[in-house]
C-alpha cells in the first residue's frame, strides 16, 4: 500500500473523511531509529494521526501540529510533528520494545514475509494498568512567524492514540472528529498495513450525527476494511468506510503525499549556541575544540568549530 493521505466530502452525510496510510514512511522511520517492532508500530500510529490532525485543519499549509505523549507504559511516550503539506517527524523514547512491552535489541531481522494479518494491539507498550499513573497527551499548533502558540494537554489513561485524539478533536474543533488508527503486521513484516482514518462534520449542526460513528469506526470498520483490500491504497479503505458506515457516494477534495522532513539545520544549531554565556562558549572551544549536536528526529549531525565558538562569544559584549 502505498503512502498517501486523501481527503474526501461525503455530502449526503454532511461529512469529510480523510485517510492516510503511512507504510513506507513508518519503515523509513524504523530504519532510522532502529526500532524493534513494538515501538515502530506505536510510532506509525502516531505519524498517521499527527499527518490528519495537521491535514483537517483549517490553517495555512506550513502551520505546524505537534503531538507529545506521556505515557504510563513501557514505550514512556513519543513525539511527533507535521504539517498540511505531508511532512512529518517523530520519535519513541524508547526504541526497543517488542509488540508485548519487552525490551528486544535492535529491529527485527529480516525474514521471509508470510501468514496472515495481525491487529497491532498498543496496549502493552502504552499502558501501565494502574489509574493513578496516566500520562500526558499535548497537541500544539502554530503558524510560521506567529508568537503565539495554541496548545491543548489533557490526562491520557488508556491506550488508544486515536481515541485520545478524537477527544482532542471533540474538545477544540466545533466539527468535531473521529479518528481510528490501525498498524497490521505478518511473520517477517511489522508494518504491513499503517492506515489512520479521520471523519468530521461539515458543519456543527451535523457533529452529534458523525460523533455516533466514531466507536464502530475505531473498533472494527477500519480493521475490517484493511483486511478485506490489503494492499489496495487509501482510496478503496475510504469507500470501504463509506460502505459500512454508510456516508454516501465521496468526492475527493485533495491528496497529499505523506513524506519525512526534518527541520533541524545547522543554523538552529548555531542559534541555540548563541544562548550560552561567553564564559562557556569559550571553555567549549578551549577544552572540546569545537561543539557537536545530533538531531534527534533524524539523526543529522552538525560540526561548530572552535573558532565558531570564539566569534559567537565575541559577538554580544553584554553577555555574561
Amino acid at each position: 500500500m502505498p503512502d498517501q493521505l486523501l481527503v474526501f466530502e461525503a455530502m449526503a452525510a454532511g461529512a469529510r473523511l480523510a485517510v492516510c496510510s503511512v507504510p513506507q514512511l513508518a519503515r523509513e522511520a524504523a530504519a532510522r531509529h532502529a526500532l524493534a517492532p513494538g515501538s515502530s508500530a506505536a510510532l506509525a500510529q502516531a505519524l498517521a494521526g499527527t499527518l490528519l490532525l495537521a491535514a483537517s485543519d483549517r490553517r495555512p499549509p506550513q502551520a505546524r501540529v505537534d503531538v507529545q505523549l506521556e505515557c504510563g507504559g513501557p514505550l514512556k511516550g513519543l513525539l511527533t510533528d507535521a504539517d498540511a503539506s505531508g511532512a512529518v517527524r517523530g520519535l519513541v523514547r524508547v526504541n526497543g520494545l517488542d509488540r508485548g512491552g519487552k525490551r528486544i535489541e535492535g529491529a527485527s531481522a529480516g525474514t521471509a514475509a508470510g501468514g496472515p494479518l495481525q491487529r497491532f494491539d498498543p496496549r502493552p507498550l502504552l499502558a501501565s494498568g494502574l489509574d493513578e499513573r496516566a500520562g500526558m497527551l499535548s497537541v500544539l499548533r502554530g503558524e510560521p512567524g506567529a508568537e503565539a502558540l495554541h496548545r491543548a494537554a489533557f490526562p491520557f489513561a488508556g491506550a488508544d492514540l486515536g481515541a485520545a485524539l478524537t477527544l482532542f478533536l471533540r474538545n477544540e474543533r466545533s466539527v468535531g472528529g473521529e479518528m481510528a488508527l490501525e498498524v497490521l503486521f505478518r511473520h517477517g513484516e511489522p508494518l504491513a498495513a499503517a492506515v489512520g482514518a479521520l471523519l468530521w462534520a461539515s458543519h456543527e449542526n451535523d457533529a452529534d450525527a458523525i460523533r455516533a460513528l466514531g466507536k464502530p469506526l475505531r473498533q472494527e470498520v477500519l480493521h475490517q476494511a484493511l483486511l478485506r483490500i490489503e494492499n489496495s491504497g487509501a482510496a478503496a479503505v475510504a469507500e470501504e468506510i463509506a460502505k459500512a458506515l454508510d456516508l454516501g457516494p465521496l468526492r475527493l477534495e485533495r491528496e497529499i503525499r505523506p513524506r519525512f522532513a526534518c527541520r533541524c539545520s545547522r543554523e538552529r544549531v548555531v542559534r541555540a549556541l548563541a544562548t550560552l554565556d561567553r564564559d562557556e562558549l569559550r571553555d567549549m572551544a578551549a577544552r572540546d575544540g569545537g561543539a557537536r549536536a545530533s538531531c534527534d528526529f533524524c539523526g543529522e549531525s552538525y560540526g561548530i568549530s572552535a573558532a565558531e565558538l570564539l566569534e559567537l562569544a565575541a559577538e554580544d559584549p553584554a553577555r555574561n
